[in-house]
Parts: structure tokens; sequence; C-alpha cells
């Protein structure tokens, strides 16, 4: 548990929405479709429909999400990977891209009878890559910058620096 905190702070925040948003794919549902009935006086009958049920790209969804989660949590469980590069932030931009356009192909594709559930998914995966892209421009701007110089070991400071 401890390698986790040591994470930096958008590996944290996209692991936690992510597991958020594995759970709304498994237990909320996204749509709500109702039987017609002939006679308005019959009651209604409804039934739920979840994420990876309808099409496929539910299903895809669900995978990118979980692959998300897989490479965000190899350093935590291996640590050996070091993984807090730049192209680290890329793979995990490019996952969490894919993944909003499955949710949201997923939610153009079943546009009937949607649950708020199902945009609270969509405002996830939204949250996941606007994190994810937030990390790649991090680093993409420290990518390049000199780091503090440090003088070698054994040196003496220059003449007239006071102490």
């Amino acid at each position: 548990m401890r390698r986790f905190w040591h994470r930096p702070l958008g590996s944290k925040l996209i692991l936690v929405l992510n597991l958020v948003l594995l759970g709304v794919f498994l237990i909320a549902p996204w749509q709500r479709p109702c039987q017609v009935r002939s006679d308005p006086n019959d009651p209604l009958i409804c039934g739920r429909t979840f994420a990876w049920e309808g099409s496929d790209v539910g299903i895809y969804a669900m995978l990118l999400a979980v692959a998300i989660l897989v490479w965000e949590l190899l350093p935590v469980l291996i640590p050996r990977l070091g993984m807090r590069g730049w192209p680290t932030a890329i793979v995990t931009a490019l996952l969490s891209i894919a993944l909003a356009v499955c949710t949201l192909a997923k939610l153009i594709k079943d546009n009937e009878f949607q649950t708020v559930w199902a945009w609270v998914a969509f405002a996830l995966t939204l949250a996941i890559m606007l994190t994810a892209l937030i990390r790649v421009r991090f680093r993409w701007e420290t990518r390049n910058k000199p780091g503090p110089a440090v003088e070698p070991a054994g040196s003496t400071p220059a003449a007239g620096s006071g102490s």
C-alpha cells in the first residue's frame, strides 16, 4: 500500500477514477427500456441493460478500463518498474482516449432509454482522459529541462561566497 502513495498524483487520480468507472460499468444500468402496452391501464414492464450488453463497444470500453488499471498498477505491484517518464504518460493517454471514444460510441449506439449512470460513466472517462493528457503535457514540459546544478563532491565554494 505504501508504494501506491509514492505514485504521482495524476497516477493516483487515474487509478481511483478508473476503479469507480469499472464499478459503474459492472453494477449500474445504462438503459431502462420499458415494454409498450396497448392498454394504458396495464403496468409497464421495464428491464435493465448494462454497459456490456447490447453492443461490443461496451465490452471494449471495459477491457480498456482494465488495461489502464493494470498499466497504472504495474509500478505498485512490481517496484523495479519505474514507469515515471514521458512514454508511460503517453501510453496512459492513448488508452484513455480510446476509452473515451468507446464510451461515447456506446452512448451513441444505445441512445434510447439512457439512465444517469451512462452519463456518469462518460464523465468519468472524460476525467480520466483529461488527467492523462495533463500528465503528458507536464511530462513533455519537464522532459528536456535541465535539473538543478549540483556541485561535485569535495569541491570548495567559490571565493567571496560569504561563509
